[in-house]
């Protein structure tokens, strides 16, 4: 019974080391009750077919196991869970045959032995699974590249003491147990039992905290990069609609000369029609107002002028919609980020195009959606999408600022991407008077 109870613990070990494994390798999922339910079973399945002491049944367990809590409870594709699974595969086995090896080369321990001895099964079992989980966490972390530059590999090694302690000190105690000429009385039994159980639950309970402490910390960083970012863009837009404010002041006084040189009478009949035609050019003119809204047009402004010189077709239809209960914050992260990401895209697809449309639906909601030529098929994940660059948790802050806003306002997002046309959606219900 005592056996059990240690040994149903270490799987319960075993059971988090492929939890730990599994929320670093994917993105993370909000779990529900369902989800707890398969670790449930996965554990009573584990628990049960080692009882069979049959080694490949217990292999084959494990594998249905890591595939299912991969496919069920993350989300993940076939390929992905085959993929985890062989990895996790790989990484048991080769931890548990270097410590039946190890037992049997150091101290001449029959590789049968965990049969017939609880002891030795409880030990073997133990140490094979810290050792499964040292491997499995620093490949983990390891693989993940975007982490390496926010946890130091001292931060990891310094971690990794805990279950390298744990089976050192295992270790010692297997070591002067089986080299000892007496046997063991039952309390010593008991104790060592006990002694297993709460190392397994000592390591759950250090490296659970570091996982949260962590991600509740890149949870704070990541606002903070939101919040940055978008006082930034809030400031460089305010500084955009002074600069603009200054050529107007400016391109009206340089149209007044240029008039006052028209009506020159000395000036002759060239000079006059060099001076009408300045006043015709492009640049002597004023920036479009699209809505009335200072910013929204600072914004469509900015992303107008960058279309027409990398030769994109962008279009604008804004329907007497005033976003007058967004804070300016929020209307200006909102619309760049939106153009941004459009632009970015429609920049390197082969039909460059983007349309803004800002509309009321039945006066009830307020839809504000891009379209934008797209080549390739947005990255989705639980039906979020990621960013598909580089270092996507550092790029990402954009999206995230969008979902942010969206959640503020009790907006709907919605996105469609068909025939090379990503198309955008945020849905805003207006309050009623």
């Amino acid at each position: 019974m005592i056996s059990a109870i240690s040994y149903g613990v270490i799987l319960l070990f075993q059971l988090f080391v492929i939890f730990i494994y599994f929320e670093n390798a994917l993105p993370e999922k909000k779990k529900t009750l369902f989800h707890y339910f398969v670790f449930i079973m996965a554990w009573a399945i584990s628990l049960s077919t080692t009882l069979l002491w049959l080694p490949l049944v217990n292999l084959f367990a494990f594998i249905l196991t890591v595939f299912f809590i991969g496919l069920l409870c993350y989300g993940a594709k076939i390929r992905s869970c085959i993929f985890h699974v062989f990895t996790l595969s790989a990484f048991l086995t080769a931890t548990e045959f270097l410590v039946l090896s190890l037992s049997t080369l150091l101290f001449s321990i029959d590789l049968a032995s965990h049969r017939y001895d609880d002891l030795t099964f409880m030990l073997q079992a133990a140490l094979s699974k810290l050792l499964f989980f040292i491997v499995a966490y620093l490949a983990v972390k390891i693989r993940k590249k975007h982490e390496r530059d926010l946890v130091s590999i001292s931060i990891l090694l310094a971690l990794s003491l805990v279950p390298l302690l744990s089976i050192a000190f295992l270790a010692f105690l297997y070591q002067h147990i089986f080299t000892a000429s007496y046997d063991y009385p039952f309390n010593t039994f008991l104790w060592i039992s006990m002694g297993i159980a709460l190392i397994s639950i000592a390591n759950m309970i250090i490296f659970f905290v570091y996982e949260l402490t962590r991600r509740t910390h890149a949870k704070y960083t990541q606002i903070q990069l939101e919040q940055q970012r978008e006082k930034i863009s809030m400031e460089y837009y305010e500084l955009l609609l002074e600069r603009q404010e200054s050529q107007k002041i400016l391109i009206h006084d340089i149209n007044k000369h240029l008039q006052t040189i028209q009506h020159i009478e000395t000036a002759s009949a060239e000079v006059r029609q060099y001076a009408a035609s300045l006043s015709g050019e492009f640049g002597l003119r004023d920036a479009v107002a699209y809505s009335g809204n200072k910013y929204v047009d600072v914004i469509i402004n900015r992303y107008a002028q960058a279309c027409k010189e990398n030769n994109i077709d962008f279009q604008v239809d804004i329907q007497g919609v005033s976003l007058t209960f967004m804070s300016d914050i929020d209307t200006t992260a909102l619309l760049d980020n939106l153009l941004e990401n459009a632009f970015e895209a429609a920049a390197q697809a082969s039909t460059k195009k983007i349309r803004l449309s800002l509309h009321k639906g039945n006066q009830n909601y307020i839809v504000i959606q891009t379209q934008n030529s797209c080549n390739r098929a947005p990255r989705v994940h639980n039906g979020k999408i990621f960013s598909s660059k580089k270092n996507a948790q550092a790029h990402g802050i954009g999206l995230k600022s969008i979902h942010r806003i969206a959640v503020k306002y009790n907006g709907v997002v919605e996105w469609e991407y068909f025939e090379d046309i990503f198309t955008f959606e945020m849905i805003v219900a207006l309050e009623q008077k």
